[in-house]
């Protein structure tokens, strides 16, 4: 092996114990080393199986310029899903950073850390489904990373119908190293420290190494780039570039629709930081206050980590040993959440109150206020511009006693993973909403009468004031699991081409989950403001064998068997998978191999043990649409007030130009729980390859994959609710159906008057008719089907000018198809255009070494993607290129420099014409991080 392989830092390949490096030569003799493969529980010779394992080495993320497991993973060809990432300010994760492999979604790929489960992160994605924040893994403790893409629940039970991401660790380190980095955008912005030691000592019994770790990362905001740092940056060449109206009063029958920005916008006795009087002549609305909000949004948050990774290994005897291993990691993070306030002055006609001193279009005066909203910048009440603070802290475990007894390889352990996470931002109380609009003063036409205060409203706030519309609320949320395993491993007998080994393992596991928000939260003391709650635990075993079959010299089978049995309320039971896998080497150099193998995943914990999931949202409802063109063509409304409905269709956001669907915008809260009856998701997944190694300078591989899921548990929405319910009215379901009365039941509306119920038995308003609560759920119901080709070319080369190393992978999604409901048929969504994860992803690394020196070079390619037209006009975007270059320079023996650029040609998310909202590109697809610099010094000691 070139010793210059790793030159670029100590610390990056201070332990590469490379699955690669499978022979040793003690006291002169070779001797052949059985490893552990992500793919297999059998300590093997060959390191290529029957499923195709891609792996990262440390070494690898330091020379491609990714600072964390996370960067790591995004790269890889495999990542093609969208996720949601920091932009996303508003949603239950911004906090949290996960991996969407093949597109299937997060829940579907299984994050190991050396072959152990990680504690999920208590808020669910989406409010659904629970994932890994891969943001809390230490990047100073990675050894390497091992991703296998396709099922392997034969293997390691539920969740790995994508794949398994199994992050190995440092262990036998020796000597000792600090490292320190800086990095800077190339705008000056957006700042990265770092400083990690890492280590270790070796005795004749003892192993012992650590890894220390700071990082610190400034925030970013959209201001700090130039693509979108105003609103004159909107792509869209019809689009109102226009100063936002960020404090609203919108009246009825006035001149305009604004009101009161002339009398209290930013003027001398009601000054605002940001807020500006300016006219808009678009849709009558006249006066209006506000600034530019295009550069207040968040791009990446601000987070500071402290982490520590110890493993420790004691010698009993030369066949036995004591072993322990585990990390702490604690990070602090601050976002922007710029709070929207919503001012909700209920009345019994669709949330208007009147007015008196509005002058109105009759020249008197008294008008009807439709509604109020306005945005509260985080730099109004905070010295940072950061008003959503973020704790998260992360333990993780295991030991036990592991040796060699009779030929046989043993181990008996137990691990514990546990996540504790707190979230805290300002929102609007319905306390500073009365405050605001003051006592009621009679009633005008039903409506009641107001006069707010209106300076409040307008005014500028302090940290001190805020308190007066707005408090703190808060979320936190806990969830852990406890496992006590047992393996065997070895040769069983000899078989004419070679000895029959075995694996059997057994898995005892505790895990819980637990989210809770502000009590205020749940009982609507904030405006428009819901949670999600959830609590619960359950006991889960496992017990596995597994089969390595040498049939012949050049071909083998690999077949695995397991059984995992959910102790809880739920309906699953017992679930068995199993795997069959068969390699073939008709020569040193070719590997032809296939697997196939069953798959399933339990219901995750929040859609069983979710207590309570609320939203806000809004959809067509069609059915009372289809009653407003029947009232406005015949003058009947069978089954209707006339007037109400009337009310309704002339108040109401209604669209009837078209002949085929009648459309009218309903805003409405949805409701879900979780659901104890709720079965196994259950699936297949089939992968075949060549792998050809013709020399060290050339090999490849070429993989297909074939992946199932069947049983798939998808949130009932509100959108499907209200089309099915449709359907029942109108003939295309039989009306008098369990599944119309299902529907029928899960939809609760305003009466004639505007009146409703809601959750917590609290009178509300509303458009007459309109749906105000609809209750969501979880079935098991839909299926999923994807495949693709994985091809890889690597290898290495020796000239006069130096070792030229060099790495390609490429993607191709080639099928994709899915159904939501049982009934529903399987349709196509590849080309869809709808379909937004990317079909190609590929990247290419070089490396050239020559002495002390070393230069990387890294692309990543992303393919092409429908833009943002509506559908059935979309046109594909440009594929997304971005670089990478690593130089790296030997000092002395003790010294290493790295210099690292990301985002090279500091390439921005293609631009899209036909996306007029902020970003201007679609979020968890691309970013507009840009170019960063990182300089890199470490020194061993």
């Amino acid at each position: 092996m070139n010793n210059n392989l790793g030159r670029l830092s100590p610390i990056a390949i201070a332990m590469t114990m490379a699955a690669s490096s499978m022979a040793s030569e003690v006291n002169g003799v070779n001797t052949i080393e059985r490893v552990e493969v992500t793919s297999s529980r059998i300590k093997r010779v060959d390191v290529e199986g029957a499923i195709n394992v891609h792996s990262i080495s440390s070494s690898d993320m330091v020379r491609n310029g990714f600072d964390s497991v996370y960067d790591a993973l995004m790269g890889s060809v495999a990542a093609g899903g969208a996720v949601l990432g920091e932009v996303e300010t508003g949603s239950y994760t911004p906090g949290a950073k996960e991996l969407n492999l093949r597109g299937l979604g997060p829940e579907y790929t299984l994050i190991l850390v050396n072959g152990k489960r990680l504690a999920y992160y208590p808020m669910p994605f989406g409010g659904q489904t629970n994932f890994v924040n891969l943001d809390m893994i230490p990047t100073a403790m990675v050894e390497r990373i091992d991703i296998q893409t396709g099922g392997a629940s034969a293997i390691y039970g539920s969740d790995a119908m994508a794949g398994v991401v199994n992050i190995i660790t440092k262990k036998g380190i020796e000597g000792h190293f600090i490292d320190a980095k800086f990095g800077q955008d190339t705008y000056g912005k957006g700042d990265k420290k770092s400083l990690t030691f890492v280590g270790g000592t070796k005795s004749d019994k003892l192993t012992f190494d650590y890894a220390l770790e700071y990082k610190k990362e400034d925030a970013l905001q959209s201001g700090d780039r130039p693509f979108h740092d105003s609103v004159w940056d909107n792509p869209d060449p019809d689009a109102n570039k226009e100063v936002n109206r960020s404090i609203t009063v919108w009246a009825e029958n006035t001149q305009y629709r604004n009101q009161y920005s002339k009398q209290f916008c930013n003027t001398d006795d009601n000054p605002h930081p940001s807020a500006i009087q300016h006219f808009v002549s678009r849709n009558g609305y006249g006066p209006s206050c506000g600034w530019d909000e295009t550069g207040d949004k968040l791009l990446r948050n601000e987070s500071e980590t402290y982490s520590i990774y110890l493993n420790s290994e004691y010698a009993l005897s030369e066949s036995m040993s004591l072993f322990a291993n585990g990390f702490y990691i604690q990070q602090d993070k601050k976002g922007r959440r710029n709070p929207f306030l919503w001012g909700h002055l209920d009345s019994i006609h669709g949330g208007n109150f009147w007015d008196p001193d509005i002058e109105n279009k009759d020249g008197g005066y008294g008008a009807p206020v439709k509604y109020m909203w306005r945005v509260l910048s985080d730099d109004e009440y905070t010295d940072d511009g950061l008003g959503r603070i973020f704790n998260d802290e992360s333990l993780s475990f295991n030991f036990g006693l592991r040796g060699e007894v009779a030929g046989f390889y043993y181990s008996v352990g137990y691990s514990h993973a546990n996540y504790d996470f707190a979230d805290r931002y300002l929102s609007h109380t319905v306390e500073g909403n009365k405050r605001l609009k003051g006592p009621k003063l009679g009633e005008v036409d039903g409506m009641a009468v107001y006069r707010p205060n209106y300076k409040l409203w307008f005014g500028g706030v302090t940290a001190d004031s805020v308190s007066e519309l707005m408090d703190w609320s808060t979320y936190d949320g806990n969830s852990f699991n406890d496992t006590i395993t047992a393996d065997l491993s070895g040769d069983l007998f000899e078989l004419p081409a070679g000895p029959l080994q075995f694996s059997a393992y057994i898995e005892l596991m505790r895990e819980g989950t637990r989210a809770t928000p502000d009590s205020r939260i749940l009982n609507k003391q904030f405006v428009g403001l819901t949670g999600v709650v959830t609590d619960g635990e359950r006991d889960r075993y496992a017990a596995a064998f597994e089969f390595l079959v040498p049939i012949t010299q050049e071909l083998s089978a690999e077949a695995a068997v397991r059984y995992d049995y959910y102790d809880d309320a739920s309906q699953v039971g017992g679930a068995m998978t199993s795997q069959l896998g068969l390699t073939y080497k008709p020569t040193e150099q070719i590997v032809i191999r296939s697997a196939f193998g069953t798959t399933f995943r339990g219901p995750d914990m929040s859609s069983l043990y979710q207590g309570f999931s609320g939203n806000f949202g809004s959809s067509n409802d069609r059915i009372t649409a289809d009653a407003c063109r029947t009232l406005i063509n015949t003058q009947q409304a069978g089954g209707y007030n006339a007037q109400a409905l009337a009310h309704t269709c002339a108040s109401g956001d209604l669209d009837l130009t078209s002949n085929n669907i009648s459309r009218l915008k309903a805003d409405f809260e949805t409701l879900s729980a979780g659901d104890l009856t709720l079965e196994e998701e259950t699936g297949s997944s089939f992968t075949a390859g060549v792998v050809y190694e013709y020399s060290d300078e050339l090999s490849f591989n070429i993989d297909f994959y074939s992946i199932k899921i069947e049983d798939k548990i998808k949130k009932l929405d509100a959108t499907y609710i209200l089309d099915k319910l449709w359907l029942c009215e109108n003939g295309g379901e039989k009306a008098d159906s369990s599944l119309c009365n299902n529907m029928r039941n899960r939809v609760k509306r305003y009466d004639e008057h505007g009146k409703g119920v809601d959750r917590l038995g609290n009178g509300i308003a509303g458009l007459a008719y309109t749906p105000h609560t609809i209750q969501e759920g979880y079935i098991n119901a839909a299926e999923r089907q994807d495949a693709g080709i994985d091809l890889g070319i690597r290898g290495f080369f020796d000239t006069e000018f130096g070792t030229f190393r060099y790495k390609a992978d490429y993607n191709r999604v080639i099928k994709k198809k899915e159904r939501i409901k049982a009934e529903d048929p399987l349709v196509d969504i590849l080309n869809d255009q709808d379909n937004r994860d990317f079909k190609e992803l590929g990247s290419f690394a070089t490396t050239w070494e020559q002495g002390d020196t070393s230069v990387s070079w890294l692309m990543l390619y992303k393919g092409k993607m429908w833009n943002n037209a509506e559908y059935g006009e979309r046109q594909k975007l440009p594929a997304w290129i971005k670089h990478n270059l690593t130089l790296g320079q030997h000092i002395n023996d003790e010294t290493r420099l790295i210099f690292t650029v990301k985002n090279l040609l500091n390439a921005m998310p293609p631009q899209d014409e036909t996306f007029s909202s902020y970003p201007f590109y679609h979020g968890g697809r691309y970013d507009s991080i840009g170019r960063e610099f990182s300089l890199r010094l470490t020194y061993q000691f």
